[in-house]
């Protein structure tokens, strides 16, 4: 799955990235779309938001027990995308060959809190704000997930 955009009702769950919370929150998250990826044995992905001029991110939840992070390059400046990808590579992302995005893909068994700490990494690379983020979720089919135990 790519980036998933949120069907109208799709509920949204804020991300404080400022507060220490926010890694319990994010891993709770995770599980959800892993357990959800699991019962009914379909793909998963959520997206969090970015200011206007940054980077978003989508965690992919493969059937296999796998994560895929991605962080697509479109929305920033030039010298944004520079320090940006430069960042995520020094963190082990692999850059996309046509230049526009990077991914980290996790294998089976990586804990939901080693993920969510590597998604609140990548989200405040570069420079980008310290702020609250929108987090929503979708299965392949669609369908809105609810991030919230």
């Amino acid at each position: 799955m790519a980036d998933p955009a949120p069907p109208p009702d799709a509920p949204s769950m804020p991300l404080d990235l400022a507060d220490f919370d926010a890694v319990g929150l994010l891993t709770e998250a995770i599980v959800s779309i892993r357990a959800h990826v699991l019962i009914n044995e379909l793909e998963a992905a959520a997206a969090v938001s970015a200011p206007e001029g940054w980077h978003r991110l989508v965690i992919n939840a493969k059937s296999g027990g796998s994560s895929v992070l991605v962080v697509r390059f479109n929305e920033l400046s030039v010298s944004r995308t520079k320090n940006v990808a430069t960042a995520l590579n020094k963190r082990g992302w692999q850059l996309d060959e046509d230049h526009e995005g990077a991914t980290l893909r996790q294998a089976p068994g990586t804990t939901a809190t080693d993920v969510a700490f590597e998604v609140l990494a990548a989200l405040t690379v570069g420079g980008a704000p310290h702020d609250v983020r929108l987090m929503h979720a979708t299965d392949s089919t669609g369908a809105p997930l609810e991030l919230r135990s």
